[in-house]
């Protein structure tokens, strides 16, 4: 087998994983799909004239169809309400570099854990490597440093991983190969862009993890043995693969697909609705007459046009009649039917959300679309987490990387009435002042950089009027509470 030989459930998923994808890009995708996404009406007569995507019909069925990208607005808002707070990030000394540039081409931390939600929520699934460039045996750390070698992430999309195997290693499941397509410039013009194919084939060898290139089927680099900062060979593969349900090396559903499926059925519909729109939307004239074919020409020799400011001949026995479809709303129908359906799946962004709905509703409604939106979150955070490990192997570096993308999608909004509530079960010893701080800071009342000790000790120095007064409030709250009673 060749080295571009891919695993069966790439082949399986790929179709699926290029749908998403074009439905989130948009109308200019999904229309230059042609025949693939928007079938041609009535292809199966064979008329070459009538039929095919070349064809004047097709152009305009084509041309009037539109395509309302709700699969790309609700993948904006998912990616939007995970990153609504900023990532808890805490980098050991020496890989701060990787805030501001964590795949080594200027992209930052955060911006890139940004790109790679995006890209899990259209594949489920992603693949992350953490590499080093190389260097001869025998270089110093502080050479390293000199010449400012540093360890990055890079990301690689699931239509590039293209072939994988695990093996059994001391009861652990360990990845043993992962090939990953790439491509380079082969163009002798400067100016030009032409790429080509190239593989990077990652294997788990006895003494360690090696490297190596393939172009045209062929290796063109040696088997190499990337480096820890110890100098030895790794006996794992520094790759992760992030997935929509778990991070191994298992096919994940895309969470999108379901709604990029019903978006292009949505599509087709728009397609019928608009050309029956257009072919039937307007009157149709049928006349009759008894005139010859002089007779006409004399009496009408202008012919005929709609309006009334011209008169015709039609003869003794002649007639004119408007003819006009009555309305068939199957296809409007059918497109409705399908928005609610987006809905169903979890496009919320589409959702008609009332002005009184309490952050509670909108809870329970968005729980479903919440607990996938947050198993990608959470896996995610992990697998950037042991990226940044890898990192700090390959560099030298020891502490604990800590990395977090927000998990509240939500706006836990405080209101009144339960800031009362709160109050309530403080007096009553129920819960502690800590934990209306607590939930007080999460609604955003307080900033987020602000210490439970540090309102205590301000607190401290309040005035002691103001003090007083807040408690003959309290004590008038606890009185009403009571005649309540």
């Amino acid at each position: 087998m060749s080295v571009s030989e891919q695993h069966p459930e790439y082949a399986k998923y790929i179709d699926i994983w290029q749908q998403t994808r074009d439905a989130v890009c948009g109308s200019v995708a999904i229309k230059a799909g042609k025949a693939k996404y928007l079938p041609v009406p009535d292809s199966e007569e064979g008329d070459n004239f009538n039929h095919g995507t070349d064809s004047i019909r097709y152009r305009k069925y084509l041309q009037r169809a539109i395509y309302t990208n709700f699969v790309g607005r609700t993948k904006n808002a998912l990616v939007g309400a995970a990153f609504r707070r900023d990532p808890i990030k805490d980098l050991p000394s020496g890989l701060e570099y990787l805030e501001d540039d964590a795949t080594g081409d200027g992209t930052s931390l955060t911006q890139f854990a940004k790109d790679q939600l995006s890209d899990l929520l259209e594949t489920g699934r992603s693949v992350l490597l953490v590499d080093y460039p190389s260097v001869d045996d025998g270089v110093s750390l502080e050479d390293m440093a000199v010449r400012k070698l540093q360890a990055h992430i890079i990301p690689y999309r699931a239509e590039q991983f293209i072939n994988w195997k695990t093996t059994n290693i001391d009861g652990k499941q360990l990845l043993s190969l992962a090939v990953l397509k790439e491509e380079y410039i082969d163009d002798e013009d400067e100016f030009g862009h032409e790429t080509r194919a190239q593989y990077r084939v990652l294997r788990l060898r006895g003494d360690g993890y090696t490297q190596q290139l393939y172009r045209d089927e062929k290796p063109v680099s040696e088997e190499v043995y990337p480096k820890n900062a110890s100098g030895q060979n790794w006996q794992f593969i520094p790759l992760v693969v992030v997935g929509s349900k778990n991070n191994d090396s298992t096919v994940d559903d895309a969470p999108l697909a379901d709604i990029a499926s019903v978006n292009i059925g949505h599509y087709r519909n728009s397609a019928d609705y608009e050309e029956g729109v257009f072919i039937t939307g307007q009157p149709t004239l049928f006349l009759t007459h008894s005139l010859s074919q002089d007779q006409w020409l004399e009496y009408n020799p202008r012919g005929i046009k709609l309006g009334s400011r011209q008169g015709f001949v039609l003869g003794e026995s002649g007639s004119a009649n408007l003819l006009q479809a009555s309305s068939n709303n199957a296809a409007a129908e059918a497109m409705k039917q399908k928005a609610l359906d987006m809905i169903a799946i979890g496009a919320r962004i589409i959702t008609d959300r009332g002005q009184n709905e309490t952050a509670e509703a909108a809870r329970i409604r968005f729980s479903s679309e919440n607990s996938v939106l947050g198993d990608v979150v959470g896996n995610l955070s992990e697998a950037i987490v042991l990226c940044l490990y890898w990192c700090a192997e390959f560099m030298g570096i020891a502490g604990e990387p800590e990395f977090e993308i927000n998990s509240e999608f939500y706006d836990k909004s405080l209101d009144p009435t339960m800031i009362s509530a709160l109050s309530m079960l403080v007096d009553r010893q129920i819960i502690t002042e800590r934990d209306v701080f607590e939930r007080v800071k999460e609604a955003g009342l307080i900033d987020e950089e602000r210490l439970f000790d540090d309102v205590i000790e301000e607190s401290e120095d309040k005035n002691p009027a103001l003090d007083e007064a807040m408690r003959q409030v309290a004590m008038m709250t606890k009185q009403e509470d009571a005649d309540a009673l």
